[in-house]
C-alpha cells in the first residue's frame, strides 16, 4: 500500500459492478419485470440486453423462460467476464437458452446478427447513472429501440422521471463554507465554491437535510418513443416552499418504473436503496446561490431564505442532452404561479469563476475548502505551532513558517495573526494562491503572509522569508488525496534545501494504524456474499476480485467510514501503529528497503473479519499530546481523508468464494507487515508500502 491517497478506482476498471450485484433492490426491480414479460412473449423469445455489463439481467431473462438472449456490453474486459458467467451458469438455471455476448456499442449491432435475422421482442437496459441520463441512456436506448426491436416490443423500463429537490443541508454546506477560527475570517474562501458545474456524491449518507421543496420532476423521459432531441436546452419551474429555511443545494434523484402502470418503480431517491445500491448510485448535491430577475449570481455567494409558502422559480440547464444539469434558484420574479420564461443561454457562469481553471475549481470544493472548514484540524495545528514557537525561543521570538499543508493557508495566517510570524505558503493551484492573498489582507495580515502558486521541490532558500531558510516547516499529513502535498514526497527535499539546522516540522510524528472490521457492507464493495445471487452462480466475480488484488493490497476508501455514513461496521480489534515515522526527520537519512515486523492483535468481540483496515494518524511532536486522524463528526474530514482496506478470506474457502475470518473474543492473531521503502517499492508513491498476512501455529488456519 502506498502512502498515496484516495483514487476514483480504487480497485480496478469495473469494481463499481460488485455493488450493483449486491443492490438488492435493483436486482429484484428487474427480475419482477422480466418475470411478467418474458412469459408471454413467446416460444422464440429474443431478450436484449443493452449495456449488460456483468450479464446478470441477461440470465434472468433467460433463467424466466427466454429462448434467445442477446447481450450487449462496449466495454470487452466486463464482457469477457459476463460470458465466463453465462457459461458458468448455463447448464443449471437456463439449459434451453443461448445467451450471446457482444462485446461492442450497440449501435455497431444490425438487425442481421440478432437471432433469426429478427428484431428482439423485449429491450431491457440498466444503463442510468447517479443523474438518470448520466451513462448516456437518452444517445443508445432509441437506437437500438428503433432498429433491433420489433414494432410494438416492450422496453423494461418503460421510462422515468429525473427529479430535483431544493433542501437545506447544514452538514454539506459546512463543507464548502469556511466562516471563522481563532479569531480568523475564513468566509473569503467562498468565491471559491463551483455552484454550477460541481457536484458531490452523497449516496449512503445519513446527514439529515430538510426538503423546502417538493420533488420537481423537471425531466420525464419515455424510452418508448423520446429519443436525444427530446432533450430541452433548459426548463424552468415556479414552486412553492414547503417550509422555511435556507437553500444550501438542489438534491438531484431519479424514478424508473418497469412498465406504464407506473406501480413498480425503482429509485435512486435518499432511504430508496440498500447500502450496496446507494454506493453504486448515490445522489447528487448541487450547491445553491441565490439567482438574481436575470437569472446572474452576484461577486459572492448568498444563500437564499425562504419563507413557507413563498414562490421560488427553478431553472434547469440539460447538458449533452441531459448527461448532467445544472439548477439555479431565485425568489420568484412576479407575482401568480406560472413559471417564468426560459432562462437565457447568455447567462453563463458567475464572473469569479471565469478564467480560473477548472482543475482548481474542482480540487477546491472536493478537498481545500472541507480542509478549510475543518475548524479541529486547524486547533490541532494551531496548538502544534503554539508548541513549535516555545521550543523555537518563547514568545517573544519571531521564526519563520513555511506552509507546505494543504489546510487552505490557515495554519500560516494564524502563525502571523497569533505570533506575528513571517509565513510563505505553497499551494499546487494559482487561484488558491490569489484567494488566500485576500483572505490574508481580510485578517490584517497581508504583510506577513505571502502565497505562491508551486511546488515547493521548485522553491529556492532565497524566495523564503528574510530571504533565509524557514525555522518551522508545516506539512499535510500523510494519506490524504492530494498527491503532490505528501509529506513522504516533499520532506526530503525541504530538510536538505528549504528548513534550518533544527528546525521544526508541523506535525512532528506519524503513524500507520491496521485494525480488524466486520461488515457486511464493506464486503459488498469487493465481493459477491457466497458467490451467488438468488440462484445464480456469481463465483466468476469473486475469483476476479481475488486475480485483481482484494486479498494482496489495501486500497484507499474515502467517506464511507465516516460518522455521516450508513455503512455499518464493527471493530473486532481496535487499531494498532504498525508503523512509526518521525517526519522531522523524514529524508535526512537513508531508509531500509525493506523490515518486516510482527504485531500482536487482541480480539475484542466476537465476529466475522471482513477485512484489516488501516489510517494513517498525526501526532503533533514526539511527546505526542494531540493527535489528529481521519474520525471526526465533519463531514468533510471523512470526504478528504482515506481509510485503506484490504479484504480478508479464511482459509480453505471454497474457489470463487470470498469468505470472511470468524474470530472469538479473546482470540490473538499475529499480523505479519512487510513494510518497503526506497528501492524495494512496487510503485511510484511518495512513503512506505505495506504488505500484511495473519500467521498462525494452527495448521488448519494457515495463512492470511
Amino acid at each position: 500500500m502506498a502512502a498515496a491517497g484516495a483514487g476514483k478506482k480504487p480497485l480496478f476498471e469495473y469494481d463499481d459492478h460488485y455493488v450493483m450485484l449486491n443492490d438488492i433492490g435493483r436486482n429484484e426491480f428487474y427480475r419482477r419485470a422480466l418475470a411478467r414479460a418474458v412469459p408471454g412473449c413467446g416460444e422464440e423469445c429474443t431478450v436484449l440486453d443493452v449495456g449488460a455489463g456483468s450479464g446478470l439481467l441477461s440470465m434472468m431473462a433467460a433463467n424466466l423462460g427466454a429462448r434467445h438472449v442477446v447481450a450487449i456490453e462496449a466495454n470487452p474486459n466486463l464482457a469477457s467476464l459476463a460470458e465466463r458467467t453465462v457459461v458458468v451458469n448455463q447448464p443449471a438455471n437456463f439449459p434451453s437458452s443461448n445467451v450471446t455476448i457482444f462485446a461492442e456499442l450497440s449501435s455497431a449491432v444490425s438487425p442481421a446478427r440478432l437471432p433469426g435475422g429478427r428484431p428482439a421482442d423485449i429491450l431491457v437496459t440498466e444503463t442510468f447513472g447517479t443523474m438518470l441520463l448520466g451513462e448516456g441512456a437518452a444517445n443508445f436506448v432509441p437506437d437500438a429501440r428503433d432498429r433491433l426491436l420489433k414494432p410494438g416490443g416492450q422496453v423494461i423500463p418503460v421510462g422515468g422521471c429525473q427529479y430535483v429537490t431544493l433542501v437545506e443541508i447544514p452538514g454539506f454546506i459546512a463543507t464548502l463554507s469556511p466562516r471563522s477560527w481563532g479569531g480568523l475570517n475564513l468566509t473569503g474562501f467562498e468565491v471559491l465554491q463551483d455552484s454550477i458545474y460541481w457536484k458531490a456524491t452523497m449516496g449512503a449518507s445519513r446527514m439529515p437535510f430538510k426538503r423546502l421543496t417538493e420533488r420537481i420532476c423537471v425531466l420525464e423521459l419515455d424510452l418508448w418513443k423520446d429519443t436525444r432531441d427530446s432533450i430541452p436546452l433548459n426548463r424552468t419551474f415556479r414552486v412553492p416552499a414547503a417550509q422555511a429555511g435556507t437553500v444550501h443545494a438542489a438534491l438531484f434523484d431519479w424514478d424508473v418504473w418497469a412498465d406504464d402502470s407506473r406501480s413498480d418503480i425503482m429509485s435512486n431517491a435518499p432511504g430508496a436503496r440498500n447500502f450496496a445500491g446507494d454506493v453504486a448510485w448515490g445522489w447528487l448535491l448541487q450547491v445553491q446561490e441565490e439567482a438574481g430577475e436575470d437569472w446572474r449570481y452576484g461577486p459572492f455567494p448568498k444563500r437564499l431564505v425562504v419563507a413557507e409558502g413563498e414562490l421560488v422559480d427553478v431553472a434547469v440547464e440539460f447538458i449533452a442532452r441531459g448527461i448532467s444539469m445544472h439548477v439555479r434558484s431565485r425568489r420568484a420574479a412576479s407575482p401568480g404561479h406560472e413559471p417564468p420564461g426560459p432562462m437565457p443561454q447568455s447567462v453563463g457562469s458567475p464572473a469569479r469563476m471565469r478564467g480560473v481553471e477548472r482543475a482548481d475549481m474542482i480540487e477546491a470544493n472536493e478537498f481545500y475548502l472541507p480542509a478549510a472548514g475543518d475548524e479541529e484540524r486547524h486547533t490541532f495545528y494551531g496548538a502544534a505551532l503554539d508548541a513549535a514557537v516555545e521550543r523555537h525561543g518563547g514568545e517573544g521570538s519571531k521564526p519563520t513558517l513555511l506552509d507546505c499543508s494543504s489546510g487552505a493557508g490557515v495554519p500560516a495566517l494564524s502563525a502571523a495573526k497569533r505570533h506575528g510570524m513571517q509565513s510563505l505558503v505553497l499551494t499546487r493551484r494559482k487561484e488558491f494562491a490569489n484567494v488566500l492573498r485576500t483572505v490574508a489582507k481580510d485578517n490584517g495580515v497581508q504583510d506577513l503572509v505571502e502565497s505562491y502558486s508551486a511546488d515547493v521541490r521548485d522553491m529556492l532558500e532565497l524566495l523564503l522569508p528574510r530571504g533565509e531558510r524557514a525555522d518551522i516547516v508545516v506539512v499535510e499529513p500523510p494519506g490524504t488525496p492530494l498527491h503532490g502535498l505528501s509529506p513522504f514526497a516533499v520532506l526530503p527535499y525541504i530538510n536538505k534545501h528549504l528548513l534550518k539546522e533544527g528546525g521544526i516540522v508541523v506535525p512532528g510524528h506519524a503513524c500507520f494504524e491496521i485494525g480488524l472490521v466486520e461488515s457486511d457492507n464493506l464486503a459488498s464493495m469487493f465481493a459477491v456474499p457466497g458467490g451467488r445471487w438468488a440462484e445464480m452462480d456469481m463465483t466468476v466475480w469473486n475469483e476476479e476480485a481475488v486475480k485483481q488484488g482484494v486479498l494482496g493490497r489495501l486500497v484507499p476508501y474515502t467517506k464511507w467510514f465516516g460518522l455521516q455514513s450508513t455503512m455499518g461496521f464493527k471493530w473486532l480489534a481496535t487499531p494498532q501503529c504498525v508503523h512509526e515515522v518521525d517526519l522531522g526527520a523524514y529524508g535526512k537519512a537513508g531508509l531500509p528497503n525493506e523490515t518486516v515486523a510482527v504485531h500482536r492483535f487482541h480480539v475484542s468481540a466476537e465476529g466475522r473479519g471482513h477485512a484489516l483496515v488501516g489510517k494513517w494518524v498525526v501526532w503533533d511532536t514526539a511527546k505526542k499530546a494531540r493527535m489528529l486522524g481521519p474520525d471526526s463528526s465533519y463531514l468533510g474530514r471523512a470526504l478528504t481523508w482515506p481509510h485503506y482496506v484490504q479484504a480478508l478470506s479464511a482459509p480453505g474457502a471454497a474457489p470463487g468464494v470470498v469468505q470472511p475470518l470468524a474470530v472469538a473474543k479473546g482470540d490473538v492473531l499475529d499480523l505479519e507487515v512487510t513494510t518497503l521503502q526506497a528501492g524495494a517499492k512496487r510503485t511510484a508513491a511518495a512513503g512506505p508500502e505495506f504488505s500484511l498476512r495473519f500467521l498462525s501455529d494452527e495448521p488448519d488456519h494457515g495463512e492470511l
